[in-house]
């Protein structure tokens, strides 16, 4: 399994614009990629075995294999990427432009961030080209299901047989994935709903990354907010239908499952002088793939009262 940080490039600048970028891209921590370089990458689609009705024979009877017919995609990787300048103007002043460079690129990454951990959920190829699919647009249709239940809080006899029938619904979802969902993804009032439902039943564990860090589960699936806006807007907001939102059950892997393809990671160049302007350019090329149409299970219909 391999997160971005340990496949970018590992010199000071990509590695400040690296930690801007997950600073408001949580995903990021998450995310498993590979590298493989060009524009796109030829990948054979996850498929399954012949349909067997039966498989058991007699002594000395033959098996009538069938031959593999395998399948091709090709994802095109989108390039995420912003410059960053400061002004030489500031040596004149006894301040060092270098720092201010190095300041700024952090700033621009987190900015950046925004805009990608949105784009995991929502982009879009067909309305950018420019954008990769996010999970809503990524999901296949076999793989939707609108069954999502409102999610109560309280400890009246209605609301527990709500939450414990909501609580099913949930583990059914994670079932759902072929192999079981590793993340599930949701609104961040949905998760403080779910996280509390969760206590009360007697589902939730606790879990720490290696820096110490507590994991919220249920179960032994990873509990994640869709992160935030700028603005401080929840993402995956309850503007469906009915004031509804969407979960994904998502299984990460490395070129397996969902995936994410890139070149090299983060990476960052010192681009030179441009007039007043020293530069550094920072690009990621990457593409977010179910190499496996399984691995991402979209369930709408949940709810909550909204604060």
């Amino acid at each position: 399994m391999a997160l971005l940080r340990a496949i970018s490039a590992g010199d000071p600048v990509s590695s400040l614009a690296l930690e801007g970028l997950e600073e408001t891209c949580p995903i990021l921590q998450d995310a498993q990629f590979y590298t493989r370089g060009g524009s796109a990458e030829r990948v054979k689609v996850m498929r399954e075995g012949a349909v067997k009705t039966k498989i058991t024979r007699s002594l000395n009877e033959d098996n009538a294999a069938v031959k593999p017919v395998p399948s091709y995609d090709t994802p095109a990787k989108k390039i995420v990427s912003f410059d960053s300048t400061a002004d030489v103007i500031l040596e004149d002043r006894n301040e060092e432009p270098e720092a201010e460079l190095a300041v700024q690129t952090r700033l621009d990454a987190r900015e950046a961030g925004w805009v990608l951990q949105e784009m995991f959920f929502e982009g879009d190829d067909a309305a950018d080209a420019e954008d990769f699919d996010g999970m809503r647009n990524l999901v296949d249709a076999a793989w939707l299901f609108t069954d999502g239940l409102y999610v109560p809080v309280g400890n009246s006899d209605g609301n527990v047989s709500a939450q414990q029938l909501a609580i099913e619904k949930f583990m059914q979802a994670i079932a759902r994935v072929r192999g079981g969902a590793t993340h599930v993804y949701m609104n961040e009032y949905l998760k403080m709903r779910w996280l509390t439902v969760a206590k009360t039943l007697g589902y939730y564990r606790q879990s720490k990354d290696e820096l110490g860090n507590a994991i919220d589960m249920i179960g032994n699936t990873i509990i994640r907010g869709a992160g935030y806006s700028k603005a401080g807007t929840p993402l995956l907001p309850f503007t469906e239908t009915g004031s509804k939102s969407s979960m994904f059950f998502a299984r990460w892997g490395e070129r397996t499952n969902m995936t994410l393809l890139t070149s090299v990671g983060v990476k960052a160049r010192y681009a030179g002088q441009t007039g007043n302007q020293i530069i550094n350019n920072v690009n990621l090329d990457a593409v977010m793939y179910l190499q496996d149409v399984t691995s991402l299970v979209q369930v709408s219909g949940w709810s909550i009262e909204l604060p």
